[in-house]
């Protein structure tokens, strides 16, 4: 199983044949790795002054895993006056539960991103980190036209951008975290299948994008309004 993931240049975390303890290990390395290269800042220069003194909210976080990110969110908007409720959404039941286990506080659904369980305007705000890589072109239109139609504000997505000296860091850095094989394969995937801000942006081309820009280190963010249907779609 794990060759053929390889094989397909798929991250092996997201092909459900781990055993609970790789699969515990390995989002606990994630999470290590997210820490030391700031993971949950980007977000939090994206949507918080979006959020801050808004009031109680309703997001969604599409592919949450231990909802480590999501929660890191909920605290620095509780400092601001804004109080939000965050769904956390995962196709893996297993990573939903490490994060309950964990003491993550948010609500958790098992399910899949390109059909979202929910009604039109359900949430003020989608969200992802770490996620848009995981799709081609039109599965990601297909994930961005559900996370516009279920949040009435709009949607945010922070993820990996496309660069050598990322790819080069992830080699080095990787190892010298004390990371295993799985976490060393799929980042050095993630990094791969990494979007470039030109791609990115002839993705949403026609879409009210809000904001598109770099992120440190090696991230991009991209805002888009909500609204109908995304082009291509």
């Amino acid at each position: 199983m794990e060759r053929q993931a390889i094989e397909d240049g798929q991250e092996i975390l997201d092909e459900g044949v781990l055993s609970p303890a790789e699969r515990e290990r390995s989002l606990g390395e994630l999470d290590r790795v997210n820490r030391v290269f700031a993971g949950a800042l980007p977000l939090l220069r994206t949507l918080l002054p979006r959020v801050a003194g808004g009031g109680p909210q309703r997001l969604l976080d599409l592919g949450t895993g231990s909802g480590r990110v999501a929660a890191a969110l909920a605290r620095a908007a509780a400092g601001r006056g804004a109080l939000l409720r965050i769904v956390g959404l995962d196709r893996q039941l297993g990573h939903l539960l490490l994060g309950r286990r964990a003491g993550v506080p948010q609500l958790r659904v098992v399910a899949g991103a390109t059909a979202l369980p929910f009604r039109d305007g359900a949430f003020d705000w989608a969200f992802s980190t770490l996620f848009f890589h995981h799709f081609d072109d039109a599965g990601n239109r297909r994930v961005l036209a559900e996370m516009r139609r279920v949040a009435r504000r709009g949607a945010a997505i922070v993820d990996l951008r496309r660069n050598r000296l990322g790819a080069w860091g992830l080699r080095v850095l990787l190892p010298l975290l004390r990371t295993g094989r799985i976490t060393r394969h799929d980042g050095r995937v993630s990094m791969a299948r990494a979007w470039s801000l030109p791609e990115v942006a002839a993705l949403v081309d026609g879409l009210p994008v809000e904001e598109l820009r770099r992120r440190a280190p090696f991230r991009f963010s991209l805002v888009v309004g909500a609204g109908g249907e995304t082009p291509g779609t």
